[in-house]
């Protein structure tokens, strides 16, 4: 239900007798039922789901009050659900009726919430029935029903833990242009609930999709929805049965078919990542401040238990790619982003021209299509482009021939300057011998690159475009004033896992590229500054590891303990080895914070960035967790 800060939630619509609610909470203990072994935490039901939405005139008789009550009764001292329980039902507080929401764990109402935004245009004409909360709310903050003492009016669901909270509004409030949720979400609601009646035409379900993506967006909370459904009623229209959960922006569930069933949909809420996100979220901050002061509502905090299980199983598992769309759209929009960037700096340099070293490794290769894509915006020809080959005793057949065909193929002009002999002398000149495969060593190497790359772009007038990524710039995979360093990095923006992506869209899309990017990509990652052989992934594990990582520690703001947990549950790795990896990454990331500090401007592409200049505001010498806690049990 609840752990490791993910909740499980369900949005759920019951076949509806009209106007029978006994028949109706019948089928709403079925459900409960189901989701009790489902092991759901909070459970959203539709609006007046104990009558009927389309109950009509007949609210106005007392028998249905009465069987209204009847039936709340009947579903606590009969409910089979541990979890919370969200649904609509009317509530008549001194002959007045009101459309409410209960909130009800176990054989407790924990709260009611009356609709405050009452639909009367075209097929909705509530105010016929209901008065609006608006005002009683002012007044009345408790009522007494079914021997209860209940909080009513404006409600904070607390859980004992306060680390979940939640509040609901009833339907049209979200459609209102003034909706109870900003408050809600003001006063630190993670969550609000919706139940609903909604009807369905042709359009309205993109428009519900869009109302409930956007309210999530803005305030870095989720949101969830329900509607009654098809078994509700068809004498003037049909209701939409719509259950949409959505998280900061993002639909994680959804489900808009129309059935005459039972029917139910479960997401699991990222509870953590969202109060991350609220944290780095300034506007949030701003938002809260004002509205919490000028608002005139005072907001009661009712508590709750939220069971919690002692290891959360998720519904799907989770995106082993986060940083890598796969969608050939956005992998596009990456594509284009990059060769726009590389155009408007050449044109601030006052320069046509670029340098890149090209090794027959993955970022080279896309660093170099980049380029090529820059000089078809420009209308330059591709031998503006200076493709350089650098080849040493550790450079593979297979890596330096790949370099050599890519540059045929794309025709660009290229040179093949060997450095052997120039880094064994120089090392011979601070007394190393040339055969101690140390850190020294492999520097030497990427350092004399760089400095052929830059002496050559100063005899063409030209800029030196950097290859790395940002995998490799969080985990400080460079060397620090060699491959570290250009005057301006494409890839920078750009994960591992990402840049994998991209060239398998290259060759989707370029035939003549086909044969020679596939070998690109069956090839081991590796710098090749010691061996032939030397294998990245072998000293800093998989990249696709580290990428799910970056954004977890990044995005989702997680602790050491949550990520390897994640990384169990998302990779199936062993427990110890889930420690090993997120050790390893924290450890890396911040002793490397000083490369970052110094790398060279490269445009933002995905969520995430870790320029110094904007997104990562770290001194060089930040302290980080040498032996991080991070338990998983």
């Amino acid at each position: 239900m609840y752990n490791h800060g993910f909740l499980k939630v369900a949005s759920a619509v019951p076949v509806v007798t009209l106007g029978d609610p006994f028949s109706n909470v019948r089928q709403i203990i079925r459900m409960l039922s189901l989701m009790e072994e489902r092991k759901i935490g909070v459970a959203l039901l539709p609006e007046l789901a104990i009558t009927g939405y389309s109950a009509g005139d007949l609210f106005f008789q007392k028998y249905l009050l009465d069987e209204s009550d009847k039936a709340i009764s009947f579903l606590l001292s009969n409910n089979p659900f541990s979890g919370v329980v969200i649904l609509g039902t009317v509530f008549n507080y001194e002959e007045v009726l009101y459309n409410c929401a209960f909130v009800i764990q176990k054989d407790r109402i924990i709260g009611i919430v009356p609709k405050i935004f009452l639909p009367q245009t075209k097929e909705f004409y509530e105010s016929r029935w209901f008065a609006s909360g608006e005002e009683i709310v002012k007044k009345v903050s408790h009522v007494e029903y079914l021997g209860q003492t209940i909080p009513f009016g404006n409600l904070v669901f607390e859980d004992l833990t306060k680390k979940v909270r939640f509040g609901t509004e009833v339907c049209a409030d979200i459609w209102a242009p003034v909706s109870p949720h900003t408050e809600l979400y003001a006063n630190d609601c993670q969550i609000v609930f919706n139940p609903s009646a909604s009807d369905d035409y042709i359009g309205k379900a993109d428009i519900r999709r869009m109302l409930i993506a956007s309210t999530s967006y803005k305030w870095n909370g989720a949101y969830v929805y329900v509607s009654t459904g098809a078994s509700e009623s068809s004498s003037e229209v049909v209701f939409s049965g719509h259950k949409i959960i959505a998280e900061s922006g993002k639909i994680i569930a959804d489900d808009d078919e129309l059935s005459l069933n039972n029917e139910f949909v479960v997401a699991d809420i990222d509870v953590d990542r969202l109060k991350n996100e609220r944290r780095n979220n300034g506007w949030f901050k701003l938002a809260k401040d004002i509205i919490r002061k000028n608002s005139k509502n005072r907001f009661q905090k009712v508590t709750f238990h939220l069971p919690f299980e002692g290891r959360f199983i998720f519904e799907t598992k989770m995106n082993r790619f986060p940083l890598a769309p796969h969608d050939p759209k956005l992998l596009q929009k990456a594509i284009d982003l990059s060769a726009v960037a590389l155009v408007k700096r050449l044109m601030h340099a006052k320069t046509d021209k670029v340098v890149i070293g090209v090794s027959g490794g993955l970022d080279s290769t896309l660093a170099l299509l980049t380029a090529v894509n820059a000089m078809k915006k420009m209308s330059l020809p591709r031998g503006n482009i200076l493709a350089v080959t650098m080849p040493a005793a550790q450079t593979s057949t297979k890596t330096l021939a790949n370099a050599r065909e890519l540059m045929r193929i794309l025709k660009v002009s290229n040179k093949e300057i060997p450095v052997e002999e120039e880094v064994i002398a120089s090392l011979a000149k601070i007394g190393h011998n040339g055969s101690d495969k140390n850190i020294t060593f492999e520097n030497a190497y990427a350092r004399y690159r760089t400095m052929v790359l830059m002496n050559l772009a100063n005899e063409s007038k030209a800029i030196v475009v950097g290859t790395s990524d940002m995998s490799e710039i969080a985990l400080g995979w460079s060397t620090f004033n060699g491959d570290h360093m250009a005057m301006y990095g494409v890839n920078g923006g750009i994960t591992k896992t990402l840049v994998i992506a991209l060239l398998r869209h290259y060759a989707t899309n370029h035939p003549e590229l086909k044969d020679v990017l596939k070998s690109i990509l069956a090839t081991p990652i590796s710098p090749e500054l010691s061996a032939m052989d030397q294998k990245t992934e072998d000293v800093i594990g998989k990249y696709e590891v580290n990428d799910f990582i970056l954004y977890r520690f990044i995005q989702g703001g997680d602790t050491p303990e949550r990520i390897a947990f994640l990384l169990e549950e998302t990779f199936n790795l062993g427990e110890s080895e889930s420690k090993l990896y997120v050790r390893r990454f924290i450890k890396r990331f911040f002793q490397n914070q000083f490369k970052r500090l110094t790398s060279p401007e490269s445009v933002k592409i995905l969520p995430i960035s870790l320029s110094p200049r904007t997104e990562l505001r770290l001194v060089g010498d930040v302290n980080y967790l040498e032996e991080p806690s991070v338990k998983t049990k």
